[in-house]
């Protein structure tokens, strides 16, 4: 059953129809989301919240149009409301946490390829959300430019822009950690960085 057949049947109030496309759409929702709010229970707590909110306006789809840019939309502006409040809150958390010992992280020491893959998602975390989410879109998600234009709400060019942009952060980031400053690394990272992705060591290319 293809979409416009699906929000059909939502509109209806078909609720077998809206198991369909929940089951359709959770997973990459979910993976989306996790990149996102760098948590997968909050991960999946938004995307339930953003499934309900899309069932309630059903009725804003149009038959032909694809409902993953909507929905993803909607998730996507419930983390930025998130986000928003998070940062009005955290004005407050440093006269709160004052007197709190820091904690220090775990050591680890992880094979290459998993040192790799972290590092490719430290380097997507620092990303800002506007360079973030694009970028999860287009090169974990595969979708369209004129897809990720609808889901975010912006033009295709600004689409583009954010890409090219956050490729490009996330390339400062991790040349400086591969190369460490060798010019022989230098040539080895050019060589090695796409292979790794090519071969699932790293999610994204950058």
């Amino acid at each position: 059953m293809d979409d416009g057949a699906l929000i059909k049947r939502i509109r209806e109030g078909d609720e077998d129809a809206f198991a369909i496309f929940v089951d359709r759409h959770k997973d990459s929702l979910v993976n989306y989301l996790t990149h996102l709010t760098r948590s997968r229970e909050r991960a999946e707590e938004v995307a339930q919240d953003a499934f309900v909110r899309f069932y309630r306006n059903a009725s804003k789809c149009r038959d032909q149009e694809r409902l993953a840019p909507y929905l993803f939309r909607i998730a996507t502006n419930l983390v930025v409301t998130q986000i928003r409040r998070e940062r009005r809150w955290k004005s407050l958390l440093p006269r709160l946490i004052a007197l709190q010992p820091r904690s220090a992280p775990p050591a680890d020491s992880p094979l290459l390829t998993e040192e790799i893959q972290r590092k490719v998602t430290e380097a997507l975390e620092q990303l800002p959300l506007k360079f973030r989410a694009p970028l999860v879109l287009f090169e974990i998600e595969e979708w369209s430019y004129d897809e990720i234009s609808r889901a975010i709400g912006c033009r295709v060019g600004t689409v583009k822009s954010r890409i090219s942009r956050a490729r490009a952060l996330m390339r400062v980031q991790l040349e400086s950690w591969w190369i460490g400053g060798s010019h022989d690394g230098r040539r080895y990272w050019q060589r090695h960085a796409t292979a790794a992705a090519d071969n699932g060591i790293a999610s994204l290319q950058v």
